[in-house]
């Protein structure tokens, strides 16, 4: 039976860089089907938890603009679900406020906060996880991180270090690194005492109302009231400015006392396209295809037309409809989209970040 004290938040407010040209500023990653199942990443991503928790107990976290794709996506949850950033400023502000929001309706929820990017390969065993960690964190007044086994050096995702055995796979957290350099992630890696952070995280409401009012000032003053929805969004708009520029990740992992949950559900975080080229089916020369909805339309589901010659570890990303032919190229990225074309090699996703950013220098935003 689904604890009724437990709740979900879903994180859906990022543009996706590392994922462009196909994740754009105004139709980012989370809202598209890398996959050709016919969902989102954020429509898998609630399918995955209603499995866990009370369907009107899972919120989406995005920004204003973003408003009218997620609720067309999401029909099945009601308006009220969704909250809104007023200010795009980094996961932790957006945490906090769901938090708060949840707090007006449950004063001992149980929160999970969740990417929208992620990849899981095994669904049984991360129900199981999450299970494990709603029941830690409701009884401890204790911030939980999941983290997974690290397989190779990775400088995209972030490395949890294990502590103290707290029993059941659970550790204290000694330290954390954020996306290192390489050699860094090697060492990692070879040591055996770390786990990569898959960004999912649980608490009890009265752990992080200790914290809230710190990262967004005004907000959890114990004499607010809130009556309606607009009335809240008003309040949240009046502190939003004011909060504090932060990820999740680090407000957490950096700045609390924190535990980790060593997990084994097949992890993967799709955030850049060297992971997508991790786990996308690939030919037998490790050449792999994303094909996606022409701009406007709806994906129909026919596939691509891609031909690979002489092809290694390549991977080719058109929108549906457009036939294309690729030569020659081993451990390369080739990504068609709207009014951007890119050809580069993909083994870094902070180099295709810096194109996007130097391509806003000279251009503007309109190819972003």
């Amino acid at each position: 039976m689904k604890n009724n004290n437990n709740y979900c938040v879903i994180l859906a407010g990022g543009v996706g860089k590392r994922l462009w040209p196909v994740s754009r500023q105004d139709h980012p990653k989370q809202f598209i089907d890398f996959f050709g199942v016919g969902k989102s990443l954020l429509q898998l991503t609630v399918e995955r938890m209603l499995a866990i928790v009370p369907a009107d107990h899972i919120y989406i976290s995005t920004c204003e603009e973003y408003a009218t794709t997620a609720m067309k996506q999401l029909p099945e949850l009601k308006p009220e679900q969704f909250l809104f950033e007023p200010v795009r400023l980094s996961t932790g502000p957006a945490a906090v406020r769901a938090t708060w929001h949840i707090v007006q309706r449950c004063r001992n929820a149980n929160i999970l906060v969740i990417p929208s990017d992620q990849f899981i390969t095994n669904e049984q065993e991360f129900t199981k996880s999450i299970v494990q960690g709603f029941e830690y964190v409701a009884n401890h007044r204790s911030f939980l991180a999941l983290g997974v086994k690290t397989v190779k050096a990775n400088t995209a995702y972030g490395y949890i270090q294990r502590g103290t055995s707290l029993g059941n796979g659970l550790y204290a957290v000694k330290s954390f690194t954020e996306k290192p350099e390489e050699q860094y992630a090697e060492t990692f890696v070879k040591s055996g005492e770390f786990l990569w952070n898959t960004g999912i995280f649980l608490w009890n409401a009265a752990a992080m109302s200790t914290i809230g009012e710190r990262i967004m000032p005004g907000l959890f003053h114990s004499d607010i009231i809130v009556s309606n929805i607009e009335e809240e969004n008003n309040i949240v708009r009046s502190c939003y400015p004011a909060a504090e520029r932060i990820s999740i990740d680090l407000l957490l992992l950096e700045n609390q006392q924190m535990d980790v949950l060593e997990c084994h559900f097949g992890w993967s975080d799709v955030g850049s396209w060297p992971v997508m080229q991790d786990v996308l089916p690939k030919t037998a020369d490790g050449n792999a295809t994303v094909i996606t909805p022409a701009t406007g339309k709806e994906y129909k589901g026919t596939g691509g037309k891609v031909v690979f010659k002489n092809c290694r570890r390549t991977i080719v990303s058109v929108p549906e409809g457009v036939a294309t032919v690729v030569q020659g190229l081993e451990g390369y990225l080739v990504a068609l989209q709207d009014n951007v074309l890119i050809v580069t090699p993909n083994d870094n996703a902070k180099r295709l970040k810096g194109l996007v950013t130097e391509l806003q220098v000279m251009y503007g935003e309109e190819y972003l």
